[in-house]
């Protein structure tokens, strides 16, 4: 039986100075890639999408160039920043999803209600917090599920709820056999969106790792209750020494 094809498979891609020779397989699941600004996660991102092409290596989407037509229907891609015609009412901007990708009314209704929309439809996008554009992002790109996810920091505008309602969303996706490759600043964000990581720093691969590897749990005695730990206690999670020196301390849970 013929082995199935990556969904990314990078070999000795370059780009400038802002990415040096890389390597990088992926058959499915979920990878974040974790460094400083300047570390070469949007780049490389922006290689997988076919925004940029690659001067030097390969680059291969399921086996075929990024830029291939054949890739458009697999991949989806949300960058950092996106912005929609104010004017427009989020039900608009779904619905033009909906045309562009030939998918389903039904699948934008369920992609609003995944991200927690229902409520703003009817609302003007100019008129939407940072947090609800970037949910509304999120569901347009999303709602047809393609098989593999590129997602630039696509957290960094959400709050709690939202980021929880994208967890669940990736969880799900990665559980039927789908592919995440996503940029994050944040050390919740990797916690919740990824089970391995890529880490990065000045446009170099630096190592390959378990997400739960990057991260310290400690027992902590305080007031309440936690089942099933003892009365009084909780866990803390804290950043390892790896996660430290690559994201600059964004506080610990």
């Amino acid at each position: 039986m013929r082995s199935p094809l990556p969904a990314v498979a990078v070999r000795g891609a370059s780009y400038g100075r802002r990415l040096h020779a890389t390597d990088l397989e992926l058959l499915r699941g979920s990878l974040a890639l974790i460094g400083a600004n300047g570390a070469g996660k949007s780049t490389l991102l922006n290689l997988l999408t076919g925004g940029l092409r690659a001067p030097r290596g390969t680059v291969r989407v399921y086996g075929h160039d990024p830029r291939s037509v054949a890739v458009a229907p697999l991949r989806a891609y949300v960058p950092q920043r996106i912005v929609f015609p104010p004017h427009l009412r989020a039900g608009e901007i779904l619905a033009a999803a909906v045309q562009a990708k030939r998918c389903p009314t039904a699948a934008a209704h369920a992609a609003a209600d995944r991200m927690g929309l229902t409520g703003v439809i009817d609302r003007r996008v100019g008129a939407l917090s940072g947090g609800m554009t970037q949910r509304l992002a999120l569901a347009a790109a999303l709602m047809n599920e393609p098989r593999l996810w590129l997602l630039d920091e696509p957290a960094s505008a959400l709050d709690e709820d939202g980021l929880a309602r994208l967890a669940a969303w990736a969880r799900a996706h990665v559980a039927a056999g789908g592919t995440l490759v996503v940029s994050a600043h944040r050390p919740e964000e990797v916690e919740v969106l990824a089970d391995e990581a890529l880490l990065m720093s000045f446009g170099r691969v630096q190592g390959r790792l378990p997400v739960v590897d990057l991260f310290e749990y400690e027992v902590v005695r305080e007031g309440g209750v936690v089942a099933p730990l003892p009365s009084g206690w909780r866990v803390r999670r804290r950043s390892g020494a790896t996660l430290r020196g690559l994201m600059p301390p964004q506080g610990d849970a």
